[in-house]
Protein backbone atom coordinates (compact mmCIF):
# COMPACT_ATOMS: atom_id res chain seq x y z
CA UNK A 1 0.00 0.00 0.00
CA UNK A 2 2.77 2.40 0.79
CA UNK A 3 4.30 1.79 -2.42
CA UNK A 4 0.95 2.42 -4.49
CA UNK A 5 0.54 5.66 -2.25
CA UNK A 6 3.83 6.59 -3.47
CA UNK A 7 3.68 6.18 -6.57
CA UNK A 8 0.02 7.81 -6.64
CA UNK A 9 1.45 10.96 -4.76
CA UNK A 10 4.38 11.25 -7.55
CA UNK A 11 1.88 11.26 -10.35
CA UNK A 12 -0.56 13.73 -8.24
CA UNK A 13 2.55 15.96 -7.96
CA UNK A 14 3.87 15.50 -11.56
CA UNK A 15 0.25 16.66 -13.11
CA UNK A 16 -0.16 19.42 -10.19
CA UNK A 17 3.45 21.11 -11.22
CA UNK A 18 2.37 20.81 -15.05
CA UNK A 19 -1.34 22.19 -14.51
CA UNK A 20 0.54 25.01 -12.45
CA UNK A 21 3.44 25.76 -14.91
CA UNK A 22 0.60 26.50 -17.95
CA UNK A 23 -0.68 29.57 -16.02
CA UNK A 24 3.01 30.74 -15.82
CA UNK A 25 3.29 30.51 -19.42
CA UNK A 26 0.27 32.14 -20.55
CA UNK A 27 1.23 34.93 -17.78
CA UNK A 28 5.22 34.84 -19.72
CA UNK A 29 3.53 35.62 -22.89
CA UNK A 30 1.06 37.89 -22.10
CA UNK A 31 4.24 40.09 -20.75
CA UNK A 32 5.85 39.70 -23.70
CA UNK A 33 2.96 40.61 -26.29
CA UNK A 34 2.84 43.77 -23.68
CA UNK A 35 6.41 44.82 -23.93
CA UNK A 36 6.12 44.14 -27.93
CA UNK A 37 3.05 46.66 -28.00
CA UNK A 38 4.95 49.23 -25.83
CA UNK A 39 8.03 49.06 -28.34
CA UNK A 40 6.43 48.78 -31.48
CA UNK A 41 3.32 50.06 -31.69
CA UNK A 42 4.87 53.62 -32.41
CA UNK A 43 6.27 52.15 -35.97
CA UNK A 44 2.80 51.52 -37.43
CA UNK A 45 1.20 53.56 -39.68
CA UNK A 46 -2.50 54.52 -40.25
CA UNK A 47 -2.73 54.60 -44.33
CA UNK A 48 -5.94 56.20 -45.87
CA UNK A 49 -6.37 56.28 -49.33
CA UNK A 50 -8.62 58.00 -51.80
CA UNK A 51 -9.85 57.19 -55.24
CA UNK A 52 -11.89 58.70 -58.13
CA UNK A 53 -15.40 57.19 -58.50
CA UNK A 54 -14.96 56.38 -54.51
CA UNK A 55 -17.02 58.43 -52.09
CA UNK A 56 -15.44 56.44 -48.70
CA UNK A 57 -12.00 56.22 -48.17
CA UNK A 58 -9.94 53.25 -47.82
CA UNK A 59 -7.71 52.26 -44.53
CA UNK A 60 -5.17 49.97 -44.31
CA UNK A 61 -2.13 49.58 -42.30
CA UNK A 62 1.97 49.98 -42.49
CA UNK A 63 4.62 50.12 -40.93
CA UNK A 64 8.33 51.93 -40.62
CA UNK A 65 11.47 50.68 -41.68
CA UNK A 66 13.64 53.13 -41.74
CA UNK A 67 14.06 56.40 -39.87
CA UNK A 68 13.69 58.17 -42.86
CA UNK A 69 10.24 57.80 -43.60
CA UNK A 70 10.43 54.09 -45.87
CA UNK A 71 6.73 52.90 -44.72
CA UNK A 72 5.84 49.08 -46.17
CA UNK A 73 2.12 48.43 -47.14
CA UNK A 74 0.44 46.08 -49.40
CA UNK A 75 0.37 47.26 -53.43
CA UNK A 76 -3.62 46.22 -53.16
CA UNK A 77 -4.13 49.44 -50.84
CA UNK A 78 -2.57 51.92 -52.43
CA UNK A 79 -2.09 50.96 -56.84
CA UNK A 80 -5.15 52.93 -57.48
CA UNK A 81 -4.55 55.64 -55.46
CA UNK A 82 -5.44 59.30 -56.35
CA UNK A 83 -4.38 60.30 -52.61
CA UNK A 84 -2.42 58.74 -49.97
CA UNK A 85 -2.68 60.26 -46.09
CA UNK A 86 -0.20 58.30 -43.94
CA UNK A 87 -1.09 58.97 -39.84
CA UNK A 88 1.33 58.09 -37.24
CA UNK A 89 -0.17 56.97 -33.19
CA UNK A 90 1.24 60.25 -32.38
CA UNK A 91 -1.43 61.84 -34.75
CA UNK A 92 0.77 63.44 -37.39
CA UNK A 93 -0.04 62.96 -40.64
CA UNK A 94 1.74 62.95 -44.24
CA UNK A 95 0.01 63.96 -47.11
CA UNK A 96 2.77 64.05 -49.58
CA UNK A 97 2.87 60.34 -50.01
CA UNK A 98 5.01 58.64 -52.89
CA UNK A 99 5.32 55.44 -53.82
CA UNK A 100 8.69 54.23 -54.43
CA UNK A 101 8.42 50.97 -55.49
CA UNK A 102 6.26 48.15 -55.24
CA UNK A 103 5.98 43.95 -56.25
CA UNK A 104 2.43 43.28 -57.46
CA UNK A 105 2.47 39.98 -57.69
CA UNK A 106 3.73 39.80 -54.32
CA UNK A 107 1.38 42.80 -52.96
CA UNK A 108 4.48 44.63 -51.96
CA UNK A 109 4.66 47.94 -51.59
CA UNK A 110 7.27 50.87 -50.13
CA UNK A 111 5.98 54.32 -49.86
CA UNK A 112 7.84 57.46 -48.91
CA UNK A 113 6.97 60.44 -46.67
CA UNK A 114 9.53 63.20 -45.67
CA UNK A 115 10.55 62.48 -42.33
CA UNK A 116 13.11 62.26 -39.99
CA UNK A 117 13.83 60.33 -36.38
CA UNK A 118 10.82 57.57 -37.49
CA UNK A 119 10.54 54.92 -34.83
CA UNK A 120 11.49 51.70 -37.54
CA UNK A 121 11.08 48.27 -37.12
CA UNK A 122 13.77 45.22 -37.45
CA UNK A 123 12.78 42.71 -39.86
CA UNK A 124 13.29 39.01 -38.77
CA UNK A 125 13.79 35.86 -41.37
CA UNK A 126 10.64 34.13 -42.26
CA UNK A 127 12.72 31.28 -43.39
CA UNK A 128 12.87 30.47 -39.67
CA UNK A 129 8.99 30.72 -38.84
CA UNK A 130 7.57 27.60 -37.88
CA UNK A 131 4.07 26.16 -37.98
CA UNK A 132 2.58 26.60 -34.74
CA UNK A 133 4.78 29.40 -33.65
CA UNK A 134 2.72 31.95 -31.62
CA UNK A 135 2.84 35.54 -33.81
CA UNK A 136 1.29 39.22 -33.00
CA UNK A 137 -0.19 42.01 -35.20
CA UNK A 138 -0.36 45.69 -34.44
CA UNK A 139 -3.34 47.36 -37.09
CA UNK A 140 -5.75 49.20 -37.44
CA UNK A 141 -8.74 46.45 -38.39
CA UNK A 142 -11.71 49.23 -39.67
CA UNK A 143 -10.00 52.03 -38.63
CA UNK A 144 -9.59 51.22 -34.61
CA UNK A 145 -6.30 52.25 -34.57
CA UNK A 146 -3.35 50.74 -32.45
CA UNK A 147 -5.30 47.30 -32.34
CA UNK A 148 -2.91 44.09 -31.23
CA UNK A 149 -3.64 41.15 -31.93
CA UNK A 150 -2.03 37.32 -31.63
CA UNK A 151 -2.79 34.29 -32.61
CA UNK A 152 -0.62 31.56 -34.49
CA UNK A 153 1.09 30.11 -37.71
CA UNK A 154 -1.36 27.90 -38.85
CA UNK A 155 0.52 26.44 -42.03
CA UNK A 156 2.41 27.71 -44.67
CA UNK A 157 0.79 27.66 -48.07
CA UNK A 158 2.17 27.15 -51.71
CA UNK A 159 1.12 30.15 -54.29
CA UNK A 160 2.29 30.66 -57.69
CA UNK A 161 5.18 28.75 -58.57
CA UNK A 162 8.14 30.04 -56.08
CA UNK A 163 5.88 31.46 -53.69
CA UNK A 164 5.06 31.19 -50.25
CA UNK A 165 2.61 32.16 -48.09
CA UNK A 166 1.64 32.41 -43.88
CA UNK A 167 -1.78 30.77 -43.05
CA UNK A 168 -1.84 32.47 -39.54
CA UNK A 169 -4.90 32.29 -36.67
CA UNK A 170 -4.39 36.30 -35.86
CA UNK A 171 -8.00 37.96 -35.97
CA UNK A 172 -7.25 39.90 -39.85
CA UNK A 173 -10.81 42.33 -40.43
CA UNK A 174 -10.77 45.35 -43.17
CA UNK A 175 -8.26 47.84 -41.86
CA UNK A 176 -5.39 45.17 -40.78
CA UNK A 177 -4.37 45.21 -44.58
CA UNK A 178 -0.18 45.94 -45.03
CA UNK A 179 0.36 45.51 -41.26
CA UNK A 180 3.36 44.22 -39.49
CA UNK A 181 3.22 40.17 -38.27
CA UNK A 182 5.66 40.10 -35.38
CA UNK A 183 7.31 37.20 -33.71
CA UNK A 184 7.56 37.12 -30.19
CA UNK A 185 11.04 38.90 -30.00
CA UNK A 186 9.18 41.74 -31.79
CA UNK A 187 10.63 41.04 -34.99
CA UNK A 188 8.48 41.82 -38.22
CA UNK A 189 8.73 38.10 -40.12
CA UNK A 190 5.28 39.10 -42.27
CA UNK A 191 3.03 41.30 -43.78
CA UNK A 192 -0.83 40.95 -43.14
CA UNK A 193 -2.80 40.64 -46.22
CA UNK A 194 -6.15 39.20 -46.43
CA UNK A 195 -8.89 37.24 -45.05
CA UNK A 196 -10.74 34.33 -45.90
CA UNK A 197 -14.09 35.92 -45.73
CA UNK A 198 -15.67 32.25 -46.37
CA UNK A 199 -14.06 31.02 -43.61
CA UNK A 200 -13.52 31.42 -40.18
CA UNK A 201 -10.77 32.43 -38.67
CA UNK A 202 -8.29 31.82 -42.11
CA UNK A 203 -6.01 34.81 -41.99
CA UNK A 204 -2.94 35.55 -44.46
CA UNK A 205 0.38 37.22 -44.39
CA UNK A 206 3.26 37.47 -46.85
CA UNK A 207 6.65 36.61 -45.27
CA UNK A 208 9.11 39.83 -45.10
CA UNK A 209 11.77 38.36 -46.86
CA UNK A 210 10.24 39.07 -49.76
CA UNK A 211 10.45 42.91 -48.95
CA UNK A 212 14.29 42.64 -48.99
CA UNK A 213 14.98 42.50 -52.47
CA UNK A 214 12.77 45.22 -52.66
CA UNK A 215 13.74 47.49 -50.09
CA UNK A 216 17.79 46.60 -51.15
CA UNK A 217 16.84 47.84 -55.04
CA UNK A 218 15.14 51.17 -53.59
CA UNK A 219 18.02 52.07 -51.35
CA UNK A 220 20.66 51.32 -53.99
CA UNK A 221 18.96 53.37 -56.43
CA UNK A 222 18.20 56.46 -53.94
CA UNK A 223 21.99 56.30 -53.31
CA UNK A 224 22.31 56.94 -57.26
CA UNK A 225 20.05 59.24 -57.65
CA UNK A 226 21.70 61.04 -54.48
CA UNK A 227 25.39 60.66 -55.77
CA UNK A 228 24.84 61.72 -59.17
CA UNK A 229 22.86 64.62 -57.97
CA UNK A 230 26.19 65.88 -55.92
CA UNK A 231 28.51 65.19 -58.93
CA UNK A 232 26.18 67.27 -60.75
CA UNK A 233 26.54 69.79 -58.10
CA UNK A 234 30.23 70.15 -58.29
CA UNK A 235 30.52 70.02 -61.79
CA UNK A 236 27.74 73.10 -62.09
CA UNK A 237 29.84 74.87 -59.07
CA UNK A 238 33.37 74.13 -61.82
CA UNK A 239 31.15 75.89 -64.45
CA UNK A 240 29.51 78.49 -62.68
CA UNK A 241 26.08 77.20 -63.54
CA UNK A 242 23.03 78.16 -60.89
CA UNK A 243 22.85 74.95 -58.53
CA UNK A 244 18.65 75.26 -58.93
CA UNK A 245 19.40 73.95 -62.36
CA UNK A 246 21.75 71.25 -62.31
CA UNK A 247 18.99 68.52 -61.31
CA UNK A 248 17.29 69.27 -64.31
CA UNK A 249 20.27 69.34 -66.32
CA UNK A 250 21.24 65.49 -64.67
CA UNK A 251 17.82 64.17 -65.40
CA UNK A 252 17.83 65.29 -68.96
CA UNK A 253 21.17 63.84 -69.58
CA UNK A 254 19.37 60.76 -69.07
CA UNK A 255 17.79 58.83 -72.71
CA UNK A 256 14.69 59.48 -72.43
CA UNK A 257 10.83 60.16 -74.35
CA UNK A 258 7.56 61.50 -73.53
CA UNK A 259 4.74 59.24 -72.76
CA UNK A 260 0.86 60.93 -72.45
CA UNK A 261 -1.16 59.36 -69.55
CA UNK A 262 -4.54 56.96 -70.93
CA UNK A 263 -7.34 56.64 -68.81
CA UNK A 264 -7.04 53.96 -66.14
CA UNK A 265 -3.34 54.33 -65.54
CA UNK A 266 -1.35 54.68 -62.59
CA UNK A 267 1.75 55.84 -61.70
CA UNK A 268 3.13 52.32 -60.96
CA UNK A 269 1.47 51.18 -64.25
CA UNK A 270 3.53 53.52 -66.24
CA UNK A 271 6.88 52.73 -64.05
CA UNK A 272 6.27 49.09 -64.68
CA UNK A 273 5.80 49.67 -68.27
CA UNK A 274 8.85 51.43 -68.90
CA UNK A 275 10.96 49.37 -66.62
CA UNK A 276 12.04 52.20 -64.15
CA UNK A 277 10.89 52.87 -60.52
CA UNK A 278 8.55 54.81 -59.16
CA UNK A 279 10.43 57.28 -57.62
CA UNK A 280 12.51 57.53 -60.59
CA UNK A 281 9.58 58.58 -62.46
CA UNK A 282 8.33 61.35 -59.99
CA UNK A 283 12.00 62.44 -60.04
CA UNK A 284 12.20 62.89 -63.69
CA UNK A 285 8.52 64.87 -63.91
CA UNK A 286 8.64 66.67 -60.37
CA UNK A 287 5.92 64.97 -59.27
CA UNK A 288 4.07 65.55 -55.64
CA UNK A 289 1.37 63.03 -55.43
CA UNK A 290 0.70 59.76 -57.23
CA UNK A 291 -2.84 61.06 -58.47
CA UNK A 292 -2.48 61.34 -62.87
CA UNK A 293 -4.48 63.07 -65.21
CA UNK A 294 -5.45 61.77 -68.48
CA UNK A 295 -3.49 63.51 -71.39
CA UNK A 296 -0.80 64.60 -68.69
CA UNK A 297 2.25 63.73 -70.47
CA UNK A 298 5.48 62.51 -68.63
CA UNK A 299 9.17 62.01 -69.32
CA UNK A 300 9.97 58.39 -69.19
CA UNK A 301 12.87 56.00 -70.13
CA UNK A 302 14.13 55.43 -73.62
Amino acid sequence: MARIFSKMSFSAILVFVILASRPALASLEGERITHLFEKQADSVVLIAVSQKNHQENKLGSGFVVSEDGLIVTNAHLVSQADQIVVKLRNNRAYRNVRIIGADAEKDIALLKVNAQGLKAVKLGNSKKVEIGQRVVTIGNPLGLESTVSDGLISSVREGEPGFKIFQTSVPLSQGSSGGPLFDLKGKVVGITTASLLKGQNLNFAIPINYVKPLLRRVRRETAQVKGSARHSHKESARRNIPRSTTPLAWEESIAAKFYTVQTGDTLYGVAKKFEQSVEQLQNWNRLTSPTLRVGQRLRVRE
